[in-house]
Protein backbone atom coordinates (compact mmCIF):
# COMPACT_ATOMS: atom_id res chain seq x y z
CA UNK A 1 0.00 0.00 0.00
CA UNK A 2 2.41 2.89 1.33
CA UNK A 3 4.80 1.61 -2.41
CA UNK A 4 0.87 2.44 -4.48
CA UNK A 5 0.83 5.61 -2.62
CA UNK A 6 4.59 6.72 -3.59
CA UNK A 7 3.97 5.68 -6.96
CA UNK A 8 0.92 7.84 -7.55
CA UNK A 9 2.69 10.73 -6.10
CA UNK A 10 5.74 10.46 -8.67
CA UNK A 11 3.09 10.38 -11.28
CA UNK A 12 1.23 13.07 -10.41
CA UNK A 13 4.15 15.12 -9.98
CA UNK A 14 5.23 14.22 -13.53
CA UNK A 15 2.21 15.43 -14.63
CA UNK A 16 2.15 18.84 -12.87
CA UNK A 17 5.53 19.16 -14.74
CA UNK A 18 4.58 18.15 -17.94
CA UNK A 19 7.05 15.44 -18.12
CA UNK A 20 5.60 12.02 -19.04
CA UNK A 21 7.15 8.92 -20.01
CA UNK A 22 6.51 7.37 -23.43
CA UNK A 23 3.11 5.48 -23.80
CA UNK A 24 1.05 8.34 -21.15
CA UNK A 25 -1.06 10.13 -22.43
CA UNK A 26 -1.15 14.40 -21.94
CA UNK A 27 -4.46 15.43 -21.38
CA UNK A 28 -3.35 18.68 -20.32
CA UNK A 29 -1.71 19.53 -24.38
CA UNK A 30 -5.06 18.32 -26.22
CA UNK A 31 -5.79 21.24 -28.17
CA UNK A 32 -9.74 22.42 -27.66
CA UNK A 33 -9.77 23.36 -31.80
CA UNK A 34 -10.80 20.51 -33.82
CA UNK A 35 -7.66 19.26 -36.10
CA UNK A 36 -7.85 17.97 -39.30
CA UNK A 37 -6.09 14.29 -39.79
CA UNK A 38 -5.94 11.70 -42.50
CA UNK A 39 -7.11 8.27 -41.74
CA UNK A 40 -4.24 6.17 -43.53
CA UNK A 41 -4.15 3.26 -41.01
CA UNK A 42 -6.60 0.81 -39.28
CA UNK A 43 -7.69 1.95 -35.79
CA UNK A 44 -6.81 5.79 -37.17
CA UNK A 45 -9.44 8.88 -35.86
CA UNK A 46 -10.97 11.21 -38.00
CA UNK A 47 -11.18 14.85 -37.53
CA UNK A 48 -13.85 17.06 -39.06
CA UNK A 49 -13.82 16.70 -42.59
CA UNK A 50 -12.70 19.64 -44.95
CA UNK A 51 -15.37 21.21 -47.02
CA UNK A 52 -14.25 21.23 -50.66
CA UNK A 53 -13.00 24.39 -52.11
CA UNK A 54 -16.06 26.64 -53.29
CA UNK A 55 -15.31 26.66 -57.31
CA UNK A 56 -14.54 30.67 -58.16
CA UNK A 57 -17.05 31.97 -60.03
CA UNK A 58 -16.40 32.73 -63.86
CA UNK A 59 -14.32 35.77 -64.78
CA UNK A 60 -15.37 38.49 -67.30
CA UNK A 61 -13.80 36.47 -70.02
CA UNK A 62 -15.51 33.12 -69.56
CA UNK A 63 -18.88 35.12 -69.10
CA UNK A 64 -18.84 36.52 -72.30
CA UNK A 65 -17.64 33.10 -74.15
CA UNK A 66 -20.16 31.84 -72.79
CA UNK A 67 -22.91 34.05 -74.42
CA UNK A 68 -20.73 34.68 -76.58
CA UNK A 69 -21.29 30.86 -78.01
CA UNK A 70 -25.57 31.90 -77.34
CA UNK A 71 -28.19 33.16 -79.66
CA UNK A 72 -31.23 34.43 -77.08
CA UNK A 73 -34.88 34.01 -79.38
CA UNK A 74 -37.89 35.86 -78.53
CA UNK A 75 -40.91 38.85 -78.75
CA UNK A 76 -40.84 42.49 -78.18
CA UNK A 77 -39.53 41.76 -74.37
CA UNK A 78 -36.36 40.13 -76.22
CA UNK A 79 -36.15 42.52 -78.75
CA UNK A 80 -35.93 45.75 -75.21
CA UNK A 81 -33.37 43.55 -73.78
CA UNK A 82 -31.15 43.33 -77.65
CA UNK A 83 -31.67 47.16 -77.45
CA UNK A 84 -30.05 47.05 -73.57
CA UNK A 85 -27.50 45.12 -74.43
CA UNK A 86 -26.18 46.90 -77.32
CA UNK A 87 -25.44 50.00 -75.34
CA UNK A 88 -23.74 47.38 -73.06
CA UNK A 89 -19.54 46.90 -72.76
CA UNK A 90 -20.29 44.15 -70.45
CA UNK A 91 -20.76 39.86 -71.79
CA UNK A 92 -24.44 41.03 -72.96
CA UNK A 93 -23.11 42.66 -75.86
CA UNK A 94 -21.73 39.73 -77.31
CA UNK A 95 -25.21 37.78 -77.26
CA UNK A 96 -26.50 37.29 -80.83
CA UNK A 97 -30.78 37.97 -81.04
CA UNK A 98 -33.73 36.39 -82.96
CA UNK A 99 -35.83 38.76 -81.63
CA UNK A 100 -39.23 40.58 -83.15
CA UNK A 101 -42.08 42.15 -81.86
CA UNK A 102 -45.12 40.11 -81.96
CA UNK A 103 -43.46 36.92 -82.40
CA UNK A 104 -44.70 33.46 -81.15
CA UNK A 105 -44.47 30.23 -81.69
CA UNK A 106 -47.65 30.02 -83.10
CA UNK A 107 -46.30 32.68 -85.94
CA UNK A 108 -42.93 30.49 -85.90
CA UNK A 109 -44.19 27.78 -87.56
CA UNK A 110 -46.02 29.73 -90.67
CA UNK A 111 -44.18 30.20 -93.98
CA UNK A 112 -41.69 33.34 -94.76
CA UNK A 113 -44.50 35.05 -96.99
CA UNK A 114 -46.17 38.20 -97.13
CA UNK A 115 -46.16 39.99 -93.60
CA UNK A 116 -46.16 37.00 -91.86
CA UNK A 117 -43.77 37.80 -88.21
CA UNK A 118 -40.33 35.89 -88.34
CA UNK A 119 -37.05 37.36 -87.24
CA UNK A 120 -34.18 38.81 -89.36
CA UNK A 121 -30.33 37.43 -90.31
CA UNK A 122 -28.70 39.72 -92.46
CA UNK A 123 -31.77 41.78 -93.64
CA UNK A 124 -33.78 38.66 -94.80
CA UNK A 125 -36.38 36.77 -92.57
CA UNK A 126 -35.67 32.98 -91.74
CA UNK A 127 -37.96 30.44 -90.66
CA UNK A 128 -36.35 30.04 -86.91
CA UNK A 129 -35.15 26.24 -87.68
CA UNK A 130 -33.49 27.61 -91.01
CA UNK A 131 -31.54 30.82 -89.08
CA UNK A 132 -30.21 28.41 -86.01
CA UNK A 133 -27.57 26.71 -88.26
CA UNK A 134 -26.25 29.77 -89.77
CA UNK A 135 -25.85 31.26 -86.65
CA UNK A 136 -23.97 28.60 -85.69
CA UNK A 137 -24.22 28.94 -81.79
CA UNK A 138 -23.84 26.28 -79.30
CA UNK A 139 -26.53 27.32 -77.37
CA UNK A 140 -30.17 28.77 -77.21
CA UNK A 141 -32.67 30.85 -75.04
CA UNK A 142 -36.00 31.18 -75.88
CA UNK A 143 -38.79 33.30 -74.25
CA UNK A 144 -41.89 33.00 -76.50
CA UNK A 145 -45.87 32.44 -75.01
CA UNK A 146 -47.03 35.53 -74.00
CA UNK A 147 -48.82 36.22 -77.63
CA UNK A 148 -49.56 32.45 -78.00
CA UNK A 149 -51.78 32.18 -74.60
CA UNK A 150 -54.52 34.72 -75.70
CA UNK A 151 -54.62 32.71 -79.10
CA UNK A 152 -54.10 28.78 -78.07
CA UNK A 153 -54.51 28.80 -74.08
CA UNK A 154 -52.30 27.20 -72.00
CA UNK A 155 -52.11 24.18 -73.37
CA UNK A 156 -52.20 24.79 -77.12
CA UNK A 157 -49.13 27.62 -76.03
CA UNK A 158 -47.26 24.95 -74.61
CA UNK A 159 -47.78 21.99 -77.26
CA UNK A 160 -47.27 24.44 -79.97
CA UNK A 161 -43.94 25.64 -78.34
CA UNK A 162 -42.49 22.04 -77.85
CA UNK A 163 -43.43 21.30 -81.73
CA UNK A 164 -41.25 24.96 -81.99
CA UNK A 165 -38.39 23.01 -80.51
CA UNK A 166 -38.77 20.08 -82.16
CA UNK A 167 -38.00 21.77 -85.53
CA UNK A 168 -35.25 23.53 -84.25
CA UNK A 169 -33.65 20.07 -82.96
CA UNK A 170 -34.00 18.88 -86.16
CA UNK A 171 -31.77 20.98 -88.28
CA UNK A 172 -29.42 21.69 -84.76
CA UNK A 173 -29.65 18.29 -83.17
CA UNK A 174 -27.18 19.78 -80.79
CA UNK A 175 -28.08 22.89 -80.05
CA UNK A 176 -28.66 23.19 -76.06
CA UNK A 177 -32.22 24.40 -75.23
CA UNK A 178 -32.15 27.01 -72.49
CA UNK A 179 -36.64 28.12 -71.52
CA UNK A 180 -36.98 31.66 -70.60
CA UNK A 181 -40.54 31.85 -67.99
CA UNK A 182 -42.91 34.57 -69.49
CA UNK A 183 -42.73 37.92 -66.95
CA UNK A 184 -45.64 39.36 -65.70
CA UNK A 185 -47.76 42.45 -66.35
CA UNK A 186 -48.77 45.21 -63.78
CA UNK A 187 -51.26 44.51 -61.63
CA UNK A 188 -54.92 44.68 -62.86
CA UNK A 189 -53.13 45.30 -66.28
CA UNK A 190 -53.87 41.69 -67.93
CA UNK A 191 -56.38 41.66 -70.84
CA UNK A 192 -58.50 38.26 -71.05
CA UNK A 193 -56.17 35.12 -71.14
CA UNK A 194 -53.33 37.05 -70.90
CA UNK A 195 -53.34 37.81 -67.06
CA UNK A 196 -50.72 36.84 -64.17
CA UNK A 197 -52.51 34.35 -63.01
CA UNK A 198 -52.29 32.51 -66.22
CA UNK A 199 -48.79 33.79 -66.89
CA UNK A 200 -48.22 31.78 -63.44
CA UNK A 201 -49.90 28.51 -64.43
CA UNK A 202 -47.99 28.69 -67.89
CA UNK A 203 -44.34 29.03 -66.55
CA UNK A 204 -45.17 25.92 -64.09
CA UNK A 205 -45.71 24.18 -67.59
CA UNK A 206 -43.17 25.01 -68.95
CA UNK A 207 -40.82 24.49 -66.29
CA UNK A 208 -42.09 21.08 -65.97
CA UNK A 209 -41.48 20.15 -69.87
CA UNK A 210 -37.86 21.64 -69.89
CA UNK A 211 -37.36 19.03 -67.04
CA UNK A 212 -38.99 16.40 -69.14
CA UNK A 213 -36.84 16.96 -71.91
CA UNK A 214 -33.58 17.68 -70.38
CA UNK A 215 -33.98 21.52 -71.39
CA UNK A 216 -32.70 24.23 -69.08
CA UNK A 217 -35.11 26.53 -67.46
CA UNK A 218 -34.34 29.86 -66.39
CA UNK A 219 -36.90 32.40 -64.54
CA UNK A 220 -36.25 36.08 -65.12
CA UNK A 221 -40.04 36.36 -63.89
CA UNK A 222 -39.82 36.23 -60.54
CA UNK A 223 -36.74 38.68 -59.72
CA UNK A 224 -38.48 41.28 -61.82
CA UNK A 225 -42.18 41.14 -59.70
CA UNK A 226 -43.05 43.18 -56.95
CA UNK A 227 -43.47 39.02 -55.17
CA UNK A 228 -47.24 39.53 -55.50
CA UNK A 229 -47.22 37.74 -58.44
CA UNK A 230 -46.89 41.30 -60.64
CA UNK A 231 -44.80 43.01 -62.47
CA UNK A 232 -43.05 45.27 -60.27
CA UNK A 233 -44.02 49.10 -61.07
CA UNK A 234 -40.25 50.17 -61.11
CA UNK A 235 -39.59 47.02 -63.89
CA UNK A 236 -42.24 48.47 -66.30
CA UNK A 237 -41.61 50.65 -68.83
CA UNK A 238 -44.98 51.28 -70.47
CA UNK A 239 -47.50 51.00 -67.91
CA UNK A 240 -48.14 47.49 -69.43
CA UNK A 241 -45.94 44.48 -70.12
CA UNK A 242 -42.75 45.99 -71.41
CA UNK A 243 -39.59 45.97 -69.27
CA UNK A 244 -37.59 48.81 -68.41
CA UNK A 245 -33.34 49.61 -68.61
CA UNK A 246 -33.48 48.73 -64.18
CA UNK A 247 -35.32 45.14 -65.05
CA UNK A 248 -32.84 44.25 -67.88
CA UNK A 249 -29.84 45.08 -65.38
CA UNK A 250 -31.55 42.41 -63.13
CA UNK A 251 -31.75 40.25 -65.90
CA UNK A 252 -27.69 40.41 -66.49
CA UNK A 253 -27.20 39.83 -63.01
CA UNK A 254 -29.51 36.63 -63.16
CA UNK A 255 -27.73 35.87 -66.56
CA UNK A 256 -24.31 35.69 -64.22
CA UNK A 257 -25.53 33.77 -61.79
CA UNK A 258 -27.07 31.01 -64.75
CA UNK A 259 -23.94 30.69 -66.39
CA UNK A 260 -22.29 29.69 -62.89
CA UNK A 261 -24.25 27.31 -62.11
CA UNK A 262 -24.43 25.73 -65.26
CA UNK A 263 -20.92 25.51 -65.50
CA UNK A 264 -20.82 23.93 -62.08
CA UNK A 265 -23.46 21.45 -63.22
CA UNK A 266 -21.42 20.44 -65.88
CA UNK A 267 -18.20 20.00 -63.71
CA UNK A 268 -20.37 18.30 -61.17
CA UNK A 269 -21.83 15.83 -64.16
CA UNK A 270 -18.23 15.11 -65.69
CA UNK A 271 -16.68 14.58 -62.06
CA UNK A 272 -19.46 11.91 -61.59
CA UNK A 273 -19.05 10.32 -65.12
CA UNK A 274 -15.02 10.25 -64.12
CA UNK A 275 -16.19 8.25 -60.45
CA UNK A 276 -18.73 5.69 -62.39
CA UNK A 277 -15.71 5.19 -65.11
CA UNK A 278 -16.36 1.60 -66.33
CA UNK A 279 -12.94 0.01 -64.77
CA UNK A 280 -13.59 -3.41 -63.05
CA UNK A 281 -12.71 -2.93 -59.37
CA UNK A 282 -10.81 -5.44 -57.04
CA UNK A 283 -13.38 -6.70 -55.23
CA UNK A 284 -15.15 -7.74 -58.21
CA UNK A 285 -12.75 -9.70 -60.67
CA UNK A 286 -14.04 -10.71 -63.69
CA UNK A 287 -12.26 -14.34 -63.35
CA UNK A 288 -14.38 -17.23 -64.59
CA UNK A 289 -15.47 -19.50 -61.74
CA UNK A 290 -15.75 -23.29 -62.16
CA UNK A 291 -19.83 -22.60 -62.26
CA UNK A 292 -19.14 -20.39 -65.87
CA UNK A 293 -15.94 -21.76 -67.00
CA UNK A 294 -16.63 -23.60 -70.01
CA UNK A 295 -14.25 -26.86 -68.92
CA UNK A 296 -16.15 -30.09 -68.15
CA UNK A 297 -16.32 -30.77 -64.53
CA UNK A 298 -14.60 -33.53 -63.26
CA UNK A 299 -17.96 -35.16 -61.74
CA UNK A 300 -19.14 -34.76 -64.96
CA UNK A 301 -16.59 -36.44 -67.87
CA UNK A 302 -17.95 -36.41 -71.45
CA UNK A 303 -16.90 -40.91 -71.84
CA UNK A 304 -19.63 -42.45 -73.69
CA UNK A 305 -21.27 -45.37 -71.73
CA UNK A 306 -22.58 -48.52 -72.62
CA UNK A 307 -26.01 -46.81 -73.06
CA UNK A 308 -24.64 -44.00 -75.09
CA UNK A 309 -21.52 -45.75 -77.43
CA UNK A 310 -21.66 -47.32 -80.64
CA UNK A 311 -20.75 -50.57 -79.76
CA UNK A 312 -23.20 -54.03 -80.50
CA UNK A 313 -24.04 -55.02 -76.70
CA UNK A 314 -23.92 -59.28 -76.35
CA UNK A 315 -27.49 -59.48 -76.20
CA UNK A 316 -27.77 -57.98 -79.83
CA UNK A 317 -24.57 -59.58 -81.93
CA UNK A 318 -25.31 -58.91 -85.36
CA UNK A 319 -24.91 -62.17 -86.56
CA UNK A 320 -27.30 -63.43 -89.30
CA UNK A 321 -29.96 -65.84 -88.03
CA UNK A 322 -31.36 -69.16 -90.01
CA UNK A 323 -34.31 -67.25 -91.08
CA UNK A 324 -32.21 -64.96 -92.40
CA UNK A 325 -29.21 -66.22 -94.07
CA UNK A 326 -29.45 -66.78 -97.80
CA UNK A 327 -28.76 -70.39 -97.55
CA UNK A 328 -31.42 -73.28 -99.02
CA UNK A 329 -32.77 -74.92 -96.41
CA UNK A 330 -33.60 -78.87 -96.31
CA UNK A 331 -37.36 -78.45 -97.39
CA UNK A 332 -36.43 -76.81 -100.24
CA UNK A 333 -33.36 -78.14 -102.38
CA UNK A 334 -33.16 -77.13 -105.69
CA UNK A 335 -33.47 -80.96 -107.48
CA UNK A 336 -36.02 -81.15 -110.59
CA UNK A 337 -38.41 -83.35 -110.11
CA UNK A 338 -40.64 -86.05 -112.15
CA UNK A 339 -42.95 -83.65 -112.77
CA UNK A 340 -40.56 -80.48 -114.01
CA UNK A 341 -37.92 -82.97 -115.65
CA UNK A 342 -37.58 -82.73 -119.49
CA UNK A 343 -37.52 -85.98 -119.85
CA UNK A 344 -39.91 -87.43 -122.79
CA UNK A 345 -42.74 -89.17 -121.72
CA UNK A 346 -43.34 -93.32 -123.32
CA UNK A 347 -46.98 -91.96 -124.00
CA UNK A 348 -45.74 -89.34 -126.22
CA UNK A 349 -43.38 -91.35 -128.55
CA UNK A 350 -42.15 -89.03 -131.72
CA UNK A 351 -42.72 -92.11 -134.08
CA UNK A 352 -44.19 -90.93 -137.36
CA UNK A 353 -47.92 -92.38 -138.31
CA UNK A 354 -48.81 -93.95 -141.03
CA UNK A 355 -51.18 -90.47 -141.51
CA UNK A 356 -47.63 -88.38 -141.45
CA UNK A 357 -45.01 -91.33 -142.99
CA UNK A 358 -43.87 -90.18 -146.49
CA UNK A 359 -44.41 -93.12 -147.77
CA UNK A 360 -46.15 -93.26 -151.58
CA UNK A 361 -49.37 -95.52 -150.81
CA UNK A 362 -50.81 -98.11 -153.73
CA UNK A 363 -52.98 -95.36 -155.22
CA UNK A 364 -49.92 -93.57 -156.03
CA UNK A 365 -47.82 -95.64 -157.28
CA UNK A 366 -47.24 -94.66 -160.99
CA UNK A 367 -47.31 -98.08 -162.54
CA UNK A 368 -48.32 -97.75 -165.83
CA UNK A 369 -51.57 -98.63 -166.51
CA UNK A 370 -52.49 -101.26 -169.24
CA UNK A 371 -54.06 -98.83 -171.21
CA UNK A 372 -50.70 -97.13 -171.72
CA UNK A 373 -48.82 -99.94 -171.94
CA UNK A 374 -48.12 -100.32 -176.09
CA UNK A 375 -47.64 -103.88 -176.64
CA UNK A 376 -49.77 -105.44 -178.82
CA UNK A 377 -52.72 -107.25 -177.89
CA UNK A 378 -53.09 -111.15 -178.17
CA UNK A 379 -56.44 -112.42 -177.04
CA UNK A 380 -55.11 -115.62 -176.26
CA UNK A 381 -52.27 -114.78 -173.41
CA UNK A 382 -53.53 -115.43 -170.53
CA UNK A 383 -52.18 -112.32 -168.39
CA UNK A 384 -53.56 -111.38 -164.81
CA UNK A 385 -55.15 -108.52 -164.82
CA UNK A 386 -55.52 -105.55 -162.46
CA UNK A 387 -58.36 -106.81 -160.83
CA UNK A 388 -57.12 -110.57 -160.33
CA UNK A 389 -52.97 -109.62 -159.10
CA UNK A 390 -52.25 -111.13 -156.15
CA UNK A 391 -49.61 -109.44 -154.41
Amino acid sequence: MKRQRIACAALAAALAVGICPAGYANAASVSETPIETSSTGEGAQTGAQAKPAKKSPLTTQELAQYYGESVFIGDSIMLGFRNYSAKKNTFVRDIKFLAVGSYSAYNAMKPVAGNNVHPLYEGKKYNLWDALPLIGRQRAFILLGMNDISILGLEGARDKYKELIGKILETSPDIEINIISVTYTLKDKGKGKLNNGNIDKYNVMLKKMADENGWGYIDLCTPVSDMHGNLAPGACSDGFVHLSRSAYAIWEQELVKYANNSAGQKEKTAQSTSETAQIPTIETPQIPTAETAQIPAIETPQIPTAETAQIPTAETPQIPTAETAQIPTAETPQIPTIETAQIPTIETPQIPTAETAQIPTAETVPIPTIETVQIPIIETVQIPTAETQIR
